[in-house]
């Protein structure tokens, strides 16, 4: 996940990316994942799922369009 987003919490990583970036990212993640030991989700929010996200009150601001992962 380096390269695509912010490392949050162990295992979960929070991505702001664009389409094309999204697909490179999840091409090359199937290459490195072992399916019968690995497991990867995803979870697409929206704009308006982004906007309704609460965040601590020291964290950055959000985009307003992306795909977190």
């Amino acid at each position: 996940m380096s390269g695509y987003g912010n490392w949050t919490q162990y295992s979960v990583f929070e991505c702001f990316l664009t389409a094309v970036k999204f697909t490179e990212m999840q091409i090359k993640i199937e290459k490195l994942i072992k399916p019968e030991e690995d497991s990867v989700r995803v979870y697409v929010l929206d704009a308006g799922a982004v906007k309704r996200t609460i965040t601590s009150w020291f964290g950055k601001a959000r985009q307003q369009e992306a795909i977190i992962i």
